[in-house]
């Protein structure tokens, strides 16, 4: 979701992230992403990358990036294809019969379209989730009453997984500030306006 606006801020917290976290492989790095926008989200009632977060066994993913990262897969708009190879290197090692992807930095990064708050907040998920495992990451998605759990609650998704390892229902942040209706009309405003900045990029 806006994607093409947000390429640059993406890539760079990607690249900030794998600065900060040495040897960040593709699982860690997608679940610290969504730690990211749920706390922002929870807070503001915005995300910090707009990205959707698809239910999958293994806990919430950013489908689009999953597959640019696993699949070389870059993103098309009226032509012009999108991707993250001007911020990040991208390694696949070899475990036995499984395939590591690692994030490794291009270059430096940018935080200049980063608000205060924003680069408050990441720095602050670094510091308190940065040593976890990715495991420990999927482990704590997985928790009672997290939105991952109870998506897969709510659509009995547990006998999809069994099959098939994903689903194509997506994370609702707005669940975060239900009860909040200032919150809720903060997060509409956030949205018509990158909507609107997407349709003028399009004209």
């Amino acid at each position: 979701m806006f994607r093409f606006q947000l390429n640059n801020k993406i890539g760079n917290l990607l690249n900030y992230l794998s600065t900060k976290i040495p040897d960040l492989n593709m699982t860690k790095a997608l679940k610290l992403l969504y730690l990211i926008d749920e706390t922002a989200y929870m807070r503001t009632g915005v995300p910090v990358t707009w990205m959707e977060y698809k239910v999958w066994k293994m806990g919430p993913v950013a489908e689009e990036l999953y597959n640019e990262l696993r699949y070389d897969q870059s993103l098309y708009q009226n032509g012009r294809s999108i991707n993250l190879e001007n911020f990040i290197e991208i390694k696949k090692k070899e475990k036995g019969e499984e395939v590591k992807i690692y994030i490794y930095p291009k270059g430096n990064y940018k935080m200049d379209e980063f608000s205060e708050f924003e680069k408050e907040l990441i720095d602050n998920i670094i510091d308190r989730f940065g040593s976890y495992t990715s495991k420990e990451l999927i482990n704590l998605l997985h928790e009672n009453n997290t939105l991952w759990h109870n998506k897969v609650k709510d659509n009995n998704l547990n006998i999809n997984f069994q099959v098939y390892g994903k689903s194509n229902y997506s994370i609702d942040f707005v669940e975060l500030i239900k009860d909040d209706p200032i919150m809720q009309m903060a997060a509409q405003s956030a949205y018509e306006s990158m909507e609107f900045h997407e349709k003028m990029q399009n004209l």
